[in-house]
């Protein structure tokens, strides 16, 4: 199976494999569980756009420590409207 695991930190800090929260502590046993100890399955790591910077890296960490060498953080492409008002704030110098 060479379908990517989903790894999700909201912005209150929680963390989600797939859509079950699970504690930090435990992301890599589940991990290792759910993939049958193959390190090699591809770990997509999304962090909510106002989650502290540091609580992904800390989950990544993780991961990587767990010995999952293709983790890869996914960045959500800011969609119109907020793009929008972004050039709207630029144009008024803010």
């Amino acid at each position: 199976n060479d379908e990517p695991l989903a790894v999700s930190v909201k912005k209150d800090g929680r963390v989600f494999i797939q859509d079950a929260e699970t504690k930090v502590d435990a992301v890599a046993a589940k991990l290792k569980a759910i993939s049958g100890n193959n390190a090699d399955i591809r770990v997509f790591v999304r962090g909510d756009s106002e989650v502290n910077y540091g609580r992904v890296m800390e989950v990544m960490g993780v991961i990587n420590a767990a010995g999952f060498g293709r983790v890869a953080l996914i960045a959500r492409q800011p969609d119109s409207q907020h793009s929008a008002q972004r050039q709207k704030n630029n144009k008024k110098g803010k």
